[in-house]
């Protein structure tokens, strides 16, 4: 049997396809591993570094560039990436690996099962010696809720993987090559694929390049078009405060189609959290919450001892930072917990000093909150949602709930309370996001949505949810020719204070094509800010706007 010999390419190229496909099922696995028994995920913690490092405005400006679906690309970004590197570093081995030990010459340059273990061993101290602590997890993830030794197994199982697959590819690989060079044509044959995987590569990176352009192009051209309204009408006669406020007008909604429910369903309430694989899932029989810190008798307790503190319940609604002018991001639930202030009060006080309560929770993401936000009564450890048992997605098996204040302040899975003497800076803290974080007032118009075509001269409604954190509504206005004029809307008297408001305006329209605004107004006399503002650092801003046809 004829010998071709490979050039320096040629043993790259068939390294690299050994090296990528063995690391995609390693990367598989690994994310497996992560999901089902706490193993360390690399995408997550390199995908987490980077998004720490990005200032707050790239990140919202990102977010609203590419869409909802933001978080998902970026997450297939960093997977690809990892299969990437994967690939690559099966091709550089397969380049330097020529050494007898780890090459059987006598078996046509078959690599050995051993090589496979030496680098499984070898990317196993590179990724706990180097990459994590790099990206602040600490030596083999010391400060990861994994720990050192659920990432030092899984991270060497993944290796394992990696390596014994890597080898058996790459032989697999070397034969298939050996055969095709003993049939006829096969020069022609190689130097043909050349050409065409050269011409692949070229024509589909234009593609895809040419293709990314145009869709943040289209984006950019259309979010500008929709975004765009008469601020200088909007903003003619606005006052920044009604004294007195205005009493509520409260009264009957009619059920119209698309308007949100008064309690949100925990299958329907918004989720959002910093991990870009998956959340964690808690086990109720292992978990503890510690409450340390700055107080006088730190104590530890399970689930069980936290199922015997006296709970209250409470309606509040919940509202993303991140959330645009009338995005999806908010929901109102019933919860059952108990004060905050119960835990000090069972640790014997707070120390003299103390200023802030940082959470940490089993996703290793942390915040904090102001002492004299957490000891308000109606700060909550809240353990149940509607009714039912904290869901895992929600936070189970305790998060907190802090009125007035951006759901990234109501941390979820919370392992441990610490009372602090400092300035406590958390996870979104560090790309510049505001610390307080207090509810910026919002109206949402549910329906009709916008684009939609009505018929002329027949009864309808513009309908939608107001939100002012912990301050309440006492007016939702609609303006139907871009805040000329106004017109009052019914309120749904909400279940407390704490909770969004619903609004109705019944409608007969003319034909025409109508620009429907709603703008709202708090039980203090506050009116809404009709200055738009992206969500990053303090929260989004404006009215919201639907087009809407009539013919």
């Amino acid at each position: 049997m004829q010998t071709h010999t490979d050039t320096r390419q040629e043993r790259f190229a068939s390294g690299f396809i050994a090296g990528l496909a063995a690391g995609i099922l390693a990367t598989g696995v690994m994310l497996l591993l992560n999901i089902l028994l706490n193993g360390v995920s690399l995408p997550e913690e390199v995908g987490g570094a980077i998004t720490r490092l990005m200032p707050a405005s790239i990140f919202d400006a990102l977010h609203r560039l590419i869409g909802a679906d933001a978080k998902r690309i970026f997450v297939a970004i960093v997977v690809a990436g990892q299969c990437a590197v994967f690939g690559l570093i099966g091709g550089l081995v397969n380049l330097a690996t020529t050494h007898p030990v780890l090459v059987n010459e006598k078996k046509n340059g078959a690599m050995r099962l051993g090589a496979g273990i030496f680098l499984a061993l070898i990317l196993w101290l590179a990724s706990g010696l180097l990459l994590l602590p790099l990206v602040g997890a600490g030596i083999f993830g010391a400060q990861l809720s994994s720990g050192t030794g659920g990432t030092m197994w899984s991270l060497g199982l993944v290796g394992l993987i990696y390596g014994v697959l890597y080898v058996l590819l790459r032989n697999w690989f070397r034969i298939r090559e050996q055969i095709e060079e003993n049939q006829p044509g096969a020069q022609e044959r190689r130097a043909r694929a050349k050409r065409t995987r050269r011409d692949i590569l070229r024509n589909g990176g234009i593609i895809v390049g040419v293709g990314v352009m145009g869709i943040l192009a289209w984006r950019f051209i259309s979010n500008g078009i929709n975004g765009a309204n008469n601020l200088a009408q909007l903003t003619k006669n606005f006052k920044r405060k009604i004294i007195p406020a205005p009493t509520p007008n409260y009264g009957t909604l009619q059920p119209a189609p698309g308007l949100s429910s008064e309690i949100t369903s925990n299958d329907r309430f918004y989720t959002v959290s910093k991990n870009l694989v998956s959340d964690p899932t808690v086990n109720a029989s292992s978990w503890h919450l510690e409450v340390k810190g700055e107080v006088a008798h730190p104590f530890t307790l399970t689930y069980d001892e936290l199922l015997k503190i006296p709970t209250k319940q409470q309606y509040e609604s919940l509202m993303c930072i991140s959330n645009e002018v009338g995005g999806p991001y908010m929901g109102n639930a019933l919860w059952d917990g108990f004060p905050l202030s119960a835990l000090f009060e069972r640790a014997g006080g707070v120390k003299t000093g103390a200023t802030k309560v940082v959470l940490r929770a089993a996703d290793d993401y942390s915040d904090s909150i102001h002492l004299s936000k957490a000891l308000e009564p109606t700060t909550l450890v809240a353990i149940r949602m509607n009714g039912e048992t904290l869901p895992q997605l929600h936070g189970f098996p305790a998060r907190l709930l802090v009125p007035g204040i951006y759901g990234m302040k109501h941390v979820k899975w919370i392992t441990s309370i610490e009372v602090v003497n400092y300035d406590f800076r958390g996870y979104w803290q560090g790309q510049g996001w505001n610390d307080a974080a207090p509810i910026r007032m919002t109206s949402r118009i549910d329906t009709p949505r916008t684009d939609t075509s009505l018929k002329a001269g027949q009864k309808t409604y513009i309908a939608g949810v107001a939100f002012s954190g912990n301050k309440g509504i006492s007016e939702v206005d609609v303006s139907l020719d871009n805040g000329a004029t106004w017109q009052r809307t019914t309120l749904k008297k909400p279940i407390t204070a704490l909770t969004w408001v619903l609004w109705e305006l019944p409608w007969t329209p003319k034909e025409g094509d109508y620009t429907v605004i709603a703008r709202a107004v708090d039980l203090e006399g506050n009116v809404q800010d009709p200055n738009p503002a992206s969500p990053a650092p303090d929260g989004s801003s404006g009215y919201h706007t639907v087009s809407i046809t009539v013919r």
